[in-house]
């Protein structure tokens, strides 16, 4: 019950997200400046104070492993099905399809369900999450995007270091192996930062997201839903026939069906994409998580 409560609560934020905007307190354009304070400053600060709690066991590495091969086949699925429609339905899907929300979603989850030692096993899947999502996905949306510019590997690394969230990911990947501790004061100051980005992410996409869309856009946001959905479920299929403890593959299995990154909408921003699209698939991601996610569990025991 607990679970369920969390839960509803990031839509019972969405929608409040939603209903500011349409009593005039801030309008859809606002939406980019949340963007901005969720990549660049309550996300790196929550971040950093998971990463300063936990430390990484390096057998565990393969779960990060197994994070970033999924958004890798999401990514090149997303390529492929899009190549008919142009570069910029390419970018599109090349940021949305992918990615996992997993601090503000599946980890509460996992938390609740399987205890305590899932919260950092569900850390490492999220660092394969994010270099794939926040790293690689963002850098190959961005240069499919501009279509004027060829993209080269030296474009695609600028692209890719010049998301924050990616650069945070990399530096407290670094510092955790070496046994690096961040002082108290630091985390006082990022866990009190940090602890508004759940908030501000789910009321950056009511901002964004409009009930009132033409039915293209709901097909569109079923079509790609119901591909990134299938390839999940091949992907939980596949990695229930690895050599690894049963509760990781059941863990995986699990996150496989967690709602679209809270943080995509902001990318989608950033390369001028459909943001209204965008969130209309994160909110109902995240209605199908909170079905699917405890379902899964109880399938797979």
């Amino acid at each position: 019950m607990d679970i369920l409560v969390k839960a509803l609560s990031l839509v019972a934020i969405i929608a409040v997200g939603f209903w500011i905007k349409r009593l005039g307190w801030v309008r859809a354009s606002d939406f980019e400046l949340f963007a901005k304070i969720v990549l660049r400053i309550t996300l790196p600060c929550a971040l950093i104070t998971s990463f300063n709690q936990h430390q990484i066991p390096l057998p565990l590495l393969g779960l990060a492993g197994l994070g970033l091969a999924v958004n890798l086949v999401l990514q090149v699925t997303a390529l492929t099905m899009e190549r008919r429609r142009g570069r910029q339905a390419q970018a599109f899907a090349v940021i949305n399809l992918p990615s996992f929300n997993m601090g503000a979603f599946a980890t509460p989850y996992l938390a609740g369900f399987m205890g305590p030692a899932a919260v950092v096993q569900a850390s490492i899947f999220d660092i394969g999450n994010a270099l794939g999502a926040a790293g690689i996905g963002y850098a190959w949306g961005t240069g499919l995007a501009d279509e004027s510019r060829r993209t080269t590997v030296g474009r695609f690394l600028r692209a890719m270091f010049s998301s924050v969230v990616f650069d945070v990911y990399i530096a407290l990947l670094l510092l955790n192996l070496a046994h690096v501790r961040l002082p108290d004061a630091v985390i006082t100051f990022t866990s009190t930062v940090g602890a508004a980005n759940t908030f501000l992410a789910m009321l950056m996409i009511g901002v964004g997201l409009e009930v009132g869309l033409d039915g293209d856009r709901f097909r569109q946001a079923g079509r790609y839903l119901g591909v990134r959905y299938l390839v999940c479920a091949l992907c939980a299929a596949a990695v229930w026939f690895l050599p690894v403890p049963r509760e990781y593959r059941v863990l995986v299995a699990m996150v496989l069906f967690a709602p679209v990154a809270s943080m995509t909408p902001g990318f989608t921003a950033q390369i001028r994409g459909d943001v209204q699209l965008s969130t209309l698939m994160n909110s109902v991601s995240i209605l199908v998580g909170m079905v699917m996610l405890p379902v899964v569990l109880l399938v797979l025991g």
